[in-house]
């Protein structure tokens, strides 16, 4: 993820940095990058029919079968420091057989600065089972054709 810029995600969600969102150490805490990655994920997950636009518990694939996080970690670029409005962004980097894997970054809205970075990986889920199920061909489409591309199988 070098070099990397707002236009190369498909899904940029802007917001404020809120005051109380920063430390004794001048700068955001460093637990509110994984807030500000979810907000980009359920946007992202929204956008491809697995959850509700409110991403409240809603899920979209029939059956019962929907996304839960599974793993996440944040790579800290540079110190996030009150006022700025940032971007916080998705896009998918692997679809696996059970998982689909997503790459976060949060950069600052008017010019582009990156702070953060990081993963996801999703797994779909059979909340009745609570078993892993392939991801659905209708959500690989849905990907694809947000992200411009093909995946491998």
């Amino acid at each position: 993820m070098a070099d990397l810029s707002p236009k190369d995600f498909p899904v940029v969600v802007p917001f404020t940095l809120h005051w109380s969102e920063m430390d004794a150490f001048g700068h955001a805490n460093n637990a509110r990058t994984f807030t500000w990655f979810e907000t980009a994920r359920i946007a992202y997950l929204a956008r491809i029919g697995m959850t509700g636009p409110s991403g409240a518990g809603e899920t979209r694939i029939q059956g019962g079968i929907g996304p839960i996080l599974k793993a996440t970690q944040a790579e800290y670029v540079r110190p996030v420091v009150f006022p700025v409005r940032l971007a916080a962004s998705a896009r998918v980097s692997r679809i696996g057989n059970t998982s689909v894997t997503l790459e976060h970054a949060v950069f600052g809205e008017e010019d582009g600065t990156l702070y953060t970075k990081g993963t996801a990986v999703i797994v779909t889920l059979d909340y009745v089972k609570n078993e892993p199920v392939l991801v659905p061909a209708s959500v690989r489409a849905a990907i694809e054709a947000l992200e411009g591309r093909t995946f491998g199988p």
